[in-house]
Formats: C-alpha cells, structure tokens, sequence
C-alpha cells in the first residue's frame, strides 16, 4: 500500500516496530505495576485471569501459586500464557503484554532452589512459610514474545527468536 510522504506508518507496519531489549521490558514492568495479570486457558477451552507478583531472569517471567489453584490446574493442561500490565500509573511508560510457556516446579527440591534463588520481589517466608509447604508451586514462564505500547501507539517488541538483549 502507498503512503503519502506526509503519513505516519500504522503501528502494524513491520518496518515500524522497534526493538526492544529485556531488561528495557523488565523495567518497564517494574515501572508499571509489581503485580501483573495472568491469562491461562483450562482443559475445555475457558479463559481464567489471575494476578500475579512476577519476578525476573533474562527471557523468563516467575512467580509462585498454590497447587491446589485453578491456575495451577490451567497451566497442568496448557502451559501457553499471557501477561497484561495496563497502563495504571503515571510512572507507567505504556501497556505491556508478554506471551510464553510455563513449567511448573512443584517438588520440594524444585521449590528450595527458586526459593533460595531470591528471584521473587515479594516476601515469600511471609506468605507461604517455607519451601516445604506442600501447597506452593513456582512457575517459570519462557517469554517468547513482549511488547511495550508507548503513549504514540508504536510498538516496542522484544521476542526470544530475535536474541535481542
């Protein structure tokens, strides 16, 4: 399609999209929200949203949940998720939304690990005792793709196939 010289490429416009690194999404998250929402799908079909409090390692969302959860469940029967951090704040540098795969870590030598790791911003001895709390299950989550839409409408995309940061 031609464009006239005066036109603004549409946010669709390949060409257009930049680049983003992974720790300019990382921030941009911690900047919008230290808790996010969940999208998962459950074994019919359904759509469940949760939220979450995410932490963060290069490519990859975490965050803890309990076993016995409806989301655990979801994620048991389909592993494909989606992230929405809406744009809530001042400090907000735009609407984020990231997609992956998780992998559910639920034995305890699984749990001590993340546990320990320190991956998690949140007060986890606080919420869930201890890593041998038979209900607590980590979550990683593989993020193939996330994009960031600033207040011009262009978007910013970070995606694992492009090995960008």
């Amino acid at each position: 399609m031609k464009r006239n010289a005066d036109q603004k490429p549409s946010a669709s416009d390949a060409a257009y999209r930049l680049a983003m690194k992974w720790d300019e999404f990382t921030a941009a998250a911690a900047a919008t929200s230290w808790v996010t929402y969940l999208g998962t799908i459950d074994c019919s079909g359904r759509p469940h949203v949760s939220v979450v409090a995410p932490g963060f390692t290069p490519g990859s969302l975490w965050f803890a949940t309990r076993r016995s959860s409806k989301k655990f469940e979801n994620l048991s029967a389909n592993p494909a998720v989606s992230f929405h951090w809406p744009v809530g704040n001042h400090d907000a540098p735009g609407e984020l939304i990231a997609q992956g795969r998780a992998l559910t870590l639920a034995s305890t030598p699984d749990r001590t690990r993340v546990w320990d790791s320190g991956v998690l911003p949140n007060d986890l001895a606080g919420f869930w005792g201890s890593p041998e709390n038979p209900d607590l299950a980590f979550v990683e989550v593989e993020v193939d793709q996330a994009r960031l839409l600033g207040p011009d409408f262009v978007p910013q995309r970070w995606r694992r196939s492009d090995r960008v940061g």
